[in-house]
């Protein structure tokens, strides 16, 4: 039997809310892409040319949307298909928010993210927490967009190296905080070696297969990384567990 927190996140409800989401992004996408074929046709450029950047986007887009795949896994696993349809097509995946949101909500709540430590509580909180913390980038995107290079700018202190240091920092402090709790934390406390070991090996991969990548000076390989890191020291970590 079901628990009630499994039935609420798989309802009629909650899917019906999924193709909202996943329909707005949709809609986004025709309006933004008939925008951009609007003004290549007034800049001149020719109608081959936009078939063969979108066909190239397409492509390019492949690898990036495995790797949010495999992510996407998580989700599905511990709340169910409709929680991980909603925030996917709300985020446009954006994955790695979607999984340090959960945790976060999570941890708040007292749960663990999985379908066995689950609870309705818990599912409420990882859901507003995944919400919530999402009104920033939809007031950026949607209000504050023509002003973006200023902020920028104030944030940066108009030197470019800077901005990029500060958003890798606080990616670094994010993903951090998760390597701390998922893989050091198990080790030390309950001599688990498995989810260390997972993330070591995940961690190899990924720097090797950049370093290859540009060994091959083929940079399209590196939107393949994260799917080959995350896939490997997932395998890595189950066959130890």
């Amino acid at each position: 039997m079901e628990p009630e927190w499994l039935k609420q996140s798989t309802g009629f409800g909650m899917w019906f809310i999924g193709f909202l989401t996943a329909g707005n992004a949709f809609l986004l996408t025709v309006i933004i892409y008939r925008q951009a074929r609007k003004n290549g046709l007034k800049m001149g450029l020719k109608d081959q040319v936009m078939r063969e950047s979108v066909k190239a986007s397409l492509i390019t887009s492949i690898g990036p949307c495995m790797g949010i795949f495999v992510g996407m896994t998580v989700l599905v696993i511990a709340l169910g298909g409709a929680v991980a349809f909603i925030r996917e097509s709300a985020g446009v995946g954006s994955i790695m928010f979607e999984l340090i949101a959960s945790r976060a909500g999570a941890e708040a709540a007292g749960v663990k993210l999985t379908r066995e430590g689950m609870n309705s509580i818990g599912l409420a909180t990882i859901l507003w927490t995944m919400a919530t913390a999402s009104v920033a980038w939809v007031l950026i995107g949607g209000v504050f967009t023509r002003w973006l290079p200023k902020m920028k700018d104030v944030m940066g202190q108009g030197n470019p190296k800077q901005m990029a240091i500060i958003s890798v920092a606080i990616m670094l402090a994010a993903f951090g905080r998760l390597l701390i709790s998922d893989s050091i934390k198990p080790l030390i406390i309950k001599g688990l070696v498995a989810p260390f070991a997972g993330m070591i090996v995940a961690l190899i991969v990924g720097i090797g297969w950049l370093v290859w990548a540009d060994k091959l000076k083929k940079p399209v390989m590196k939107e393949y990384f994260l799917l080959v890191a995350i896939v490997v020291g997932m395998a890595v970590a189950q066959m130890l567990r």
